[in-house]
């Protein structure tokens, strides 16, 4: 039985229908209904809902609007820091995992999709039409907070943000309104949702442009090891300098890991291995380094058929763990000496846990064709990403852990003269001191003036938001 005005609000806007909504007091609640992704960012809400329509989702968030809920959505539910769950005790959880509609509109070659489709059938839907977006690889992660915090993925580099492509969204806002945000309709509203979403309203519904798919693709990985931290260090060098290049292909995706005893260098190229060869992305990056052995594998398919060889770090099975993020511009890159400060700290510090791993993730190309302000999402200027995490099965994350990731980012801004705190905010982090600065920069004070136009009670509130 509901406990007070808001839960028996919730059950009257469901018709008591006990599959549409569930509580913390019943009995499954954790397992069924909570199942937190990271296990240190537990939070218990007040409800969680599966609303089957927008207007459910109207419905149940007008209970929250009522009675002063905090409300959050959960598409994938892959928050780092569980703002799927609220981001703290006592929100209203809109699960979105039945808004999974699905069609294509040929003429415009736009796709149109509920936001609790996951990654995995978007890859599946338009592999079917032949049609590509750019967003990331990782299959289980939500369309609803991927498309609404930025998105990044392998062609991002060529056709932008998974933000940038769409065209328009249905919304919820906080007292319950249905509206339309485009260029055209609620454009500041729209705005906002590009990139800062989980402080304005709850999307639906996404409308996107597609792209013809790439005929062949390239996936590489190369591991590589080295007797010494110094060899690893070197080869960071020579991927740092390759994607520094300003005429860096745009059918180029990267990243860069480095974790226990191993460095990795993979992604895709979309073309095939001659021109991949060609454009030195192969094995003669590392030409002349010193001490290092690699072992590498490059397959070559056509685009739907891509295998993703670097599988998702983490998987379905809930962790503890810890995550930092921070922007490097082509102004604030590492000099080879800063390189080699950092993979010492980074080798010699106690890590308190036994996995471990650091991802630079190239960006640019056609990010940061589109201007600063154009969109919420601010750090367009980011060459890559550094992201760096500490996992741990069983126990929460320790403050050895803690330790050593902050001080790599302590380290990394020191020595990077004109660097900030800027971090990309799909990589939530709970420690950083002025957290709306470091995710959306000079675009902060609009976002408060349409925030105070669409969502005047903050009703769409974490720890993070607006």
């Amino acid at each position: 039985p509901p406990n007070g005005p808001f839960q028996e609000c919730i059950v009257t806007a469901f018709g008591r229908d006990t599959t549409r909504y569930a509580f913390p007091q019943d009995l499954l609640f954790g397992l069924t209904d909570q199942r937190p992704y990271n296990l240190d960012a537990a939070w218990t809400p007040a409800a969680i809902v599966y609303p089957h329509s927008a207007i459910e989702i109207s419905t149940s968030v007008s209970c929250a609007y009522e009675y002063g809920v905090a409300v959050q959505a959960r598409s994938g539910g892959h928050s780092y820091r569980g703002f799927g769950l609220g981001g703290q005790d006592g929100s209203l959880v809109v699960d979105l995992r039945f808004l999974k509609d699905f069609s294509y509109n040929s003429a415009t070659q736009q796709v149109t999709f509920g936001s609790g489709s996951l990654l995995m059938d978007l890859d599946r839907q338009l592999a079917a039409i032949d049609r590509v977006m750019a967003y990331g690889v990782v299959g289980d992660i939500g369309t609803g907070g991927h498309l609404a915090i930025g998105g990044l993925g392998p062609l991002s580099r060529l056709l932008g943000l998974a933000a940038d492509q769409v065209v328009s969204m249905q919304c919820v806002l906080g007292d319950g309104r249905i509206v339309t945000a485009s260029n055209s309709e609620n454009p500041d509203l729209f705005f906002a949702m590009k990139g800062a979403g989980w402080s304005f309203a709850i999307a639906t519904q996404f409308t996107m442009q597609t792209s013809p798919a790439p005929s062949t693709v390239t996936s590489y990985q190369f591991n590589i090891t080295a007797g010494t931290i110094g060899g690893l260090a070197d080869s960071f060098k020579a991927w740092q300098k390759l994607v520094a290049d300003p005429d860096l292909s745009r059918y180029f995706a990267s990243t860069f890991v480095l974790t226990v005893d191993l460095a990795i260098y993979s992604g895709t190229f979309f073309g095939d291995e001659e021109t991949f060869n060609r454009l030195n992305l192969g094995l003669s990056l590392f030409d002349g380094i010193i001490g290092i052995s690699i072992v590498s594998r490059v397959v070559t398919t056509v685009i739907h058929e891509v295998i993703d060889i670097v599988q998702d770090l983490f998987g379905q099975i809930p962790q503890h763990f810890y995550s930092k993020s921070l922007k490097y511009t082509r102004n604030t890159l590492l000099s080879d000496s800063a390189v080699d400060t950092l993979f010492q700290y980074i080798d010699q510090t106690p890590k308190g846990v036994l996995i471990w791993f650091i991802v630079w993730d190239l960006n640019g190309g056609a990010i940061a064709d589109i201007r600063q302000d154009a969109t919420a999402y601010w750090n367009r200027d980011a060459l890559f990403f550094q992201q760096s995490y500490v996992s741990d099965p069983l126990l929460p994350i320790s403050p050895t852990s803690y330790d050593f990731l902050n001080g790599i980012n302590a380290l990394a801004k020191q020595l990077r003269p004109g660097s900030d705190d800027s971090a990309y905010p799909g990589y939530v982090d709970h420690l950083l001191p002025d957290p709306l600065t470091a995710y959306w920069g000079g675009n902060v004070p609009r976002l408060k003036q349409i925030k105070g136009k669409y969502d005047p009670a903050n009703t769409f509130r974490n720890p993070q938001s607006i």
